[in-house]
């Protein structure tokens, strides 16, 4: 299930932009790339890298005064979900469901689609159209129509 950081206050901004820069701080003067060591409330705490790079994202975002919404990306969607996701209809997501176009599984009387297969289609189709749209520009520069 996502989870929504819904559009930060002005006092959330605020304090967001401040613990970025702060953040930013100590990630870039630390040398090691498996974790970042914190200590709070007399407690020490080793975060994984990769973990502070995300946090730091989010701050970033929210610092910015922007939704942040995070998702998990071997999550299981419903056909609504994965629709919503492409912003496409169930109905079309469905015939691309049964070409195998984006795999899913049956749950029941139900499909179920990984996000990670609904992101990988999303990918390739934008590859393809900007390919397509590198060869239309290609052409019309060839046919010399001022493109």
């Amino acid at each position: 299930m996502p989870t929504l950081i819904k559009k930060p206050t002005i006092k959330e901004q605020t304090a967001a932009k401040q613990s970025v820069e702060a953040l930013r701080q100590i990630t870039t003067s630390s040398k090691t790339n498996n974790s970042v060591v914190f200590e709070v409330g007399g407690k020490t705490i080793a975060v994984p890298r990769k973990a502070v790079m995300l946090f730091e994202k989010i701050l970033d975002e929210m610092a910015g005064g922007r939704s942040v919404q995070i998702t998990l990306v071997n999550e299981e969607l419903t056909t609504q979900e994965a629709a919503d996701l492409l912003q496409v209809s169930r109905p079309h997501l469905v015939k691309l469901l049964d070409t195998n176009k984006i795999p899913s599984k049956k749950v029941g009387s139900h499909r179920r689609v990984e996000r990670k297969n609904v992101l990988k289609y999303e990918s390739d189709l934008k590859a393809i159209r900007r390919k397509n749209l590198d060869l239309l520009a290609q052409e019309a520069q060839e046919m010399k129509l001022g493109y």
